[in-house]
């Protein structure tokens, strides 16, 4: 696999094609609930969920290595907030009001609510990798190479990791955030 900055901009694009077609009033949903799902990862689960399993290991006499919980919480937290993301673009979606305007401006907004989404999206994974010390570069083939990602970070990522949001955002943020998008949505 390639250097992960290269992933990194491959979902930001994705994203941002996915906002060309939705329009950005249907994307400030999905921005409002992506900072929903920060706060609640970053603020609560990351604080609570390791004392909450740390209490259950030690009721149960359960032996786990710190490199399985960091797996565990990386996959978990991951797989989380895809499954948010994914809930928030499915079905009926939180919509802003508004009209989408034409020519430039739509282009514009379209852009700039799809590169949020997707610098969200693909930041936030990154860093749960980060975080937890890159489980996925664990993964390794039979002849001892790597089958999802290659250590060490090229010099470009490592200059990238301290501005991941939820890296450089306290988590409170996230909150106030989702907040604001609400009062948002909800006035006339």
């Amino acid at each position: 696999m390639g250097p992960i900055e290269i992933l990194w901009l491959a979902i930001v694009v994705f994203f941002v094609l996915i906002a060309f077609v939705r329009g950005y009033t249907r994307e400030l949903g999905v921005t409002t609930i992506i900072f929903g799902a920060l706060f609640l990862i970053t603020f609560f689960l990351q604080t609570y969920l390791p004392r909450f399993i740390t209490f259950i290991t030690g009721e149960l006499s359960i032996q786990v290595t710190e490199r399985q919980l960091q797996h565990f919480y990386s996959i978990f937290y991951s797989l989380l907030f895809l499954v948010i993301v994914f809930w928030a673009y499915a079905g009926e979606t939180l919509t802003f009001q508004g009209k989408q305007p034409k020519g430039a401006a739509g282009f514009v907004l379209n852009l700039l609510v799809g590169l949020l989404n997707g610098v969200l999206v693909a930041s936030t994974l990154w860093y749960f990798q980060d975080f937890y010390k890159y489980p996925a570069a664990d993964f390794k083939n039979a002849a001892g190479q790597p089958i999802l990602m290659t250590l060490p970070l090229t010099p470009t990522a490592q200059a990238l990791v301290p501005m991941l949001p939820a890296h450089a955002i306290p988590p409170i943020f996230w909150g106030g955030m989702m907040l604001l998008m609400l009062i948002g949505r909800v006035r006339k």
